[in-house]
């Protein structure tokens, strides 16, 4: 492994199998090489390898199979090209919640049947929508090993929240 000043070593054996991939020496469903093999390929302990695919994993590159391998789930250019970063999506969950409340603040304010009416329909498709997303995010989180953060985005127990919405 070619040392860069700067990097810690799970960085560099991270970025060369990034690098591999890459340029098609290994390709979504194949797996990468052993730890052992990786160990002895850069000269480093089990420990940095590790850390290296654990990076590979949570950018959504590798994934493990206890017992069997880790394989190749995904190009750097297609994560990259997804464009779409967790938290990004996690912000986004943040807007529909958002505009859960501001739906259901008109509402409470509104006194025309024919837009109270509306107002509940689109209470209900924000609803639906927020519940889709969160669930496709939490599945995410999961998939890339990460917890899902429950910051913000669990506000129900807040004073003053109304119950049922988001």
């Amino acid at each position: 492994m070619t040392e860069t000043i700067g990097l810690p070593a799970y960085q560099q054996v991270a970025d060369d199998l990034r690098a591999m991939i890459s340029r098609g020496d290994l390709n979504v469903g194949d797996a990468i090489p052993s730890t052992a093999q990786l160990c002895a390929r850069y000269k480093v302990s089990a420990t940095v390898v590790r850390a290296a695919v654990s990076q590979l994993r949570t950018d959504g590159i590798v994934r493990g199979q206890p017992g069997k391998a880790v394989y190749v789930v995904a190009t750097p250019q297609a994560i990259k090209d997804k464009g779409v970063r967790l938290e990004n999506v996690a912000a986004g969950v943040e807007d529909l919640r958002d505009g859960l409340q501001d739906v259901t603040n008109r509402l409470d304010r509104a006194a025309d049947a024919t837009v109270v009416e509306k107002l509940r329909t689109d209470l209900e498709d924000l609803r639906r929508q927020v519940a889709e997303v969160q669930t496709a995010l939490i599945d995410l989180y999961g998939r890339t090993g990460q917890e899902y953060p429950r910051g913000r985005s669990d506000r129900r127990s807040e004073p003053g929240r109304r119950k049922g919405v988001g």
